[in-house]
């Protein structure tokens, strides 16, 4: 993945460089689910101090009831694995033909250009 910062004050690029290999490794899918739990666990926590700002006295463990929890479990996944190899492949294929994919572009009113590509 290259993220590419384009600043007009210095009319100069800085590329920012992170290895796609990294993104799907063990390490970045630890970072992540890190990261989402910290903040599942802070609007846990900000639900919990508004219950007790709003003088309700319940249980905690009734912020999540068991129709909630049984509609979580029969979710199915959006895609099969034989479909993201599919994905995968058509995405490499595809980068090397375009020589990235780009993912994000944003320019600021200042003039400066942000692009993310694949």
């Amino acid at each position: 993945m290259k993220i590419r910062i384009y600043s007009p004050d210095r009319d100069a690029e800085k590329t920012i460089w992170i290895p796609t290999g990294f993104l799907f490794s063990k390490i970045s899918m630890y970072i992540v689910a890190k990261l989402a739990s910290r903040q599942a666990r802070k609007d846990y926590e900000q639900k919990l101090i508004e219950m007790s700002r709003s003088g309700w006295d319940a249980d905690p463990d009734e912020l999540l009831t068991s129709d909630d929890i049984q509609k979580a479990e029969r979710l199915t996944p959006p895609i099969n694995e034989q479909q993201v190899k599919e994905l995968l492949a058509a995405l490499r294929d595809s980068k090397y033909l375009l020589r990235g994919l780009p993912l994000l572009f944003i320019d600021s009113p200042d003039g400066e250009r942000v692009r993310i590509d694949l």
